[in-house]
This record gives C-alpha cells, sequence and structure tokens, in this order.
C-alpha cells in the first residue's frame, strides 16, 4: 500500500488591540536572536488598522517555525517611524510579544521571545 502523506503549514495569527484611533499602519517587526534584537529584524509586516481589532495570519511558509520576539508600533500619522516626545518616551502606540514590558526602556528579548512551533494565536494590547 503506497501512502501519500501531505504535510501543512503553520499558522501564527497575531491579533493586536488598544488602537487609539482607527488610521494609518500597524507596523510589526520580528526579531529572532537576543544580540540583533530591535536592530536586525528578519521579517517585516505592515497593516492598515481600520478597527478597533488588527489581526495578521502568518504562515509557516513565510515565518519559518523558531524562537521569535515581536515589537510593533501604530504609526498613527503616516510618517513610517515610531515617534517619540521628551526623554525618548514613544507618542504613539506600540507594542511586544507576550505584552512584555520594560522598565526605563523597551523590554529584553528574553521576556518577548516565544515559539512559533504549531498553530496559535498570540494578543497584543498596544501601549
Amino acid at each position: 500500500m503506497l501512502c501519500v502523506c501531505v504535510s501543512f503549514g503553520k499558522t501564527l495569527t497575531l491579533k493586536v488591540t488598544g488602537f487609539k484611533q482607527y488610521l494609518e499602519k500597524l507596523y510589526i517587526t520580528f526579531y529572532n536572536d537576543s544580540e540583533t534584537f530591535m536592530k536586525k529584524k528578519v521579517a517585516s509586516y505592515a497593516v492598515a488598522v481600520d478597527g478597533a481589532t488588527v489581526t495578521l495570519e502568518i504562515s509557516s511558509d513565510d515565518l519559518p517555525l523558531g524562537t521569535y520576539a515581536i515589537c510593533m508600533f501604530h504609526d498613527e500619522n503616516g510618517n513610517k517611524k515610531l515617534d517619540s516626545g521628551l526623554f525618548g518616551i514613544p507618542t504613539e502606540s506600540y507594542g511586544f510579544s507576550n505584552n512584555a514590558k520594560g522598565f526605563a526602556g523597551p523590554p529584553s528579548y528574553k521576556q518577548c521571545k516565544f515559539q512559533f512551533k504549531d498553530n496559535q494565536t498570540i494578543e497584543i494590547k498596544l501601549d
């Protein structure tokens, strides 16, 4: 008997909430190493913000299974960068995987990292 096995990719679903307004884009970046965290991304996405929740489905065909940390920000004014005010404090909404929080700066890779190994959903609430 011949058995043909078909392997289907896995899907990582991101559900993002906490938007102050529903316009422009949400920029999402993935990192896979503590040494290059927030310096050298391995994948990035820009998604239109048109409601209270933004959902993005990413296939393992596009993002290989592995360990990652996510950083994201809502570009509320459309200038393609995270704006900041006094002392470098962001003036636009941002978030990290695991809803990690930093103290006097961004959280660490260790606080943000997660395993993409199965179909899974990650929920992130922007600050």
